[in-house]
């Protein structure tokens, strides 16, 4: 008998148990839009999109689809080709998806907050040809179009989110214009009658999503039809599901997150559900898109809370049978509470955790498995494998605390224009290709991976927008009266957290409230770092409130920043402004 090492490389102790046919699953050389229209023929009548007043079928939702691929090929967008889209969750973004996917155009989707002056950056960025975005105006427009290599702008319009259909004049043909509304796309495409390919192969670029490192700095991550579909398949022999045409799934991240769209979206319909769709998510209307009675909820400790505080009693939420959350550590105490409130509201709802990175199409883990482990983030996806490494790249034992490193079919491509940070993530490894996570934490003989920490601080607000910290006090500092800054995030009993920024300020320079009012202006403009690169904050990044110390404070051990000092300070001052509310 062999000797057990503990080393999971070697005894592969986590693997035991895993028929062949789920460790190693026939992938299709496919694309994705042909996997969702051949899962999906038995069910074509069924809902695939809810979207507020929306409702398309998979027949509708394929048809649309097909005729938006016809009008992108009359525009003149060739296959390997990059077109972006700025806009919430809607549903015609996702048509526009599978009409891309359909023709090998990849898509990249950006936060539908984006700033004018970020927007051009990306276009310029991808060399997009066509950008598509949400009521904008013909000015906004052509400023956009002047200062890119965009051809087309098309505009979807508040009066068209709701229409299953495009404009049709019969017997009249329209004039060419570089500006074109979503809802004339169907004259555009009348114009396309010659053939075009259709049959691309799993290693055609599909989507570029975004992620952000230790710094905060985005990366754009360039995903493959393989990618996806292997991310589908490992999801599903390791959550055992099976194609369930009558559930549905809430989807309500932002599109430009792996979790948001690849995830949610795409596995929804691959296994042939209805995917709920919610735009711009707030207080003020998440009750409205939990009365839609979703049974599957993808969200984050940030949704549940959202959904704690602004669901009112009474409300029947009995069709909520799992609560899949990521993006963010769910303490014990949360899963209690939250479990509490929907049986409160006559559900008995399993709440199941998960952990992921863009590169792995936002799932590498997920408890949402028989016989899960409290504590963990869940199993290992079958058909993965991983290791844990210490900060030296030495491999290490079951049970010890390193990062996770993880190989499969679902791990990303590559950073888009940027070998030398793909390098960097990517290492070989006794004949397969591991991805450095950076995440930290220990795996388990049984597979199971218990999260410790990130290599990133970061929190959600309401809009399920990530706010990474390390970012936002990189710009800060970047302001001629800064000295030194950090920044955290501030409970908030509307948005679940707004910034706070702790700042150390240049000699001489004085701590009034004008002083105050200058930096909260100064963030609003574009800054240039240290890299040469030009850095802005979105809106939402953008601290609410500011406090000034004469230095920052120290953890005794080291000379590091204590984040934790400052973390109670600004709970602290939460809990004052609280009580002050209450007394008036």
């Amino acid at each position: 008998m062999k000797e057990k090492t503990n080393y999971p490389s070697i005894d592969k102790t986590h693997l035991q148990g895993i028929s062949n046919f789920k460790l190693h699953p026939f992938i299709p050389n496919i694309s994705v839009y042909n996997s969702i229209k051949l899962m999906n023929i038995p069910y074509m009548n069924n809902i695939a999109i809810d979207c507020l007043d929306l409702k398309l079928n998979y027949k509708e939702m394929i048809k649309n689809s097909n005729v938006i691929a016809k009008s992108l090929i009359e525009l003149g967008v060739k296959p390997g080709e990059i077109i972006t889209i700025c806009m919430p969750n809607y549903a015609q973004a996702v048509e526009i998806f599978l009409a891309a996917n359909k023709i090998g155009v990849t898509v990249s989707f950006i936060n539908s907050f984006a700033k004018k002056e970020e927007t051009i950056k990306y276009l310029n960025y991808f060399e997009s040809p066509i950008f598509i975005n949400y009521n904008k105006d013909k000015e906004h427009n052509k400023e956009i179009k002047e200062k890119t290599k965009v051809r087309n702008i098309i505009t979807l319009g508040k009066d068209d989110l709701n229409r299953k259909d495009f404009n049709r004049i019969n017997g009249k043909l329209i004039g060419y214009d570089d500006l074109v509304t979503f809802s004339d796309l169907g004259l555009v495409s009348d114009f396309q009658k010659g053939y075009f390919k259709t049959n691309f192969n799993g290693n055609q670029d599909a989507l570029i999503l975004f992620t952000s490192g230790t710094t905060g700095e985005p990366k754009s991550v360039l995903i493959t039809n393989k990618n996806i579909l292997a991310s589908g398949i490992y999801t599903k022999n390791t959550c055992e599901i099976k194609p369930t045409a009558d559930e549905s799934c809430l989807v309500c991240v932002p599109f430009c997150y792996p979790y948001g769209f690849a995830t949610s979206v795409l596995m929804s319909l691959l296994c042939g559900r209805t995917a709920i769709l919610a735009p711009d998510l707030s207080k003020d209307n998440i009750e409205y898109f939990m009365k839609k009675n979703p049974n599957i909820i993808f969200g984050s400790p940030a949704l549940l809370e959202l959904i704690k505080r602004n669901v009112s009693d009474g409300v029947d939420l009995s069709s909520c049978k799992d609560f899949i959350t990521g993006g963010d550590f769910l303490f014990p105490k949360n899963r209690k509470e939250g479990i509490e409130f929907f049986k409160n509201h006559n559900s008995n709802i399993g709440i199941y955790e998960g952990s992921g990175n863009a590169e792995g199409l936002g799932t590498l883990t997920s408890s949402y498995v028989k016989n899960p482990k409290q504590g963990t983030v869940g199993k290992l996806l079958v058909g993965s494998d991983a290791i844990i490494i210490d900060e030296n790249g030495k491999e290490l034992k079951y049970n010890e605390e390193g990062e996770l490193c993880v190989t499969g079919k679902h791990i990303f491509k590559e950073y888009y224009k940027n070998e030398e940070q793909t390098k960097a993530v990517k290492f070989m490894y006794k004949g397969k290709e591991y991805f450095k996570t950076g995440t930290l934490g220990t795996l388990d003989e049984d597979g199971f991976f218990t999260l410790t920490g990130r290599a990133s601080r970061y929190y959600i607000i309401s809009t399920l927008n990530k706010v990474y910290c390390d970012k936002v006090q990189s710009i800060i500092s970047l302001i001629d009266v800064v000295e030194n800054a950090c920044f955290v995030g501030k409970t908030d009993d509307d948005m679940l957290f707004t910034g706070k920024a702790f700042i150390v300020l240049k000699p001489n320079v004085p701590k009034t409230e004008e002083t105050k009012n200058y930096i909260m202006s100064e963030c609003e403009k574009q800054f240039v770092n240290q890299k040469g690169e030009t850095v802005q904050l979105e809106p939402y990044e953008i601290p609410t409130s500011i406090t000034f110390l004469d230095e920052l404070p120290r953890k005794e051990t080291s000379d590091k920043i204590d984040y934790q000092v400052l973390d109670a300070l600004a709970e602290e001052e939460y809990e004052l402004e609280k009580l002050e509310r209450t007394r008036k």
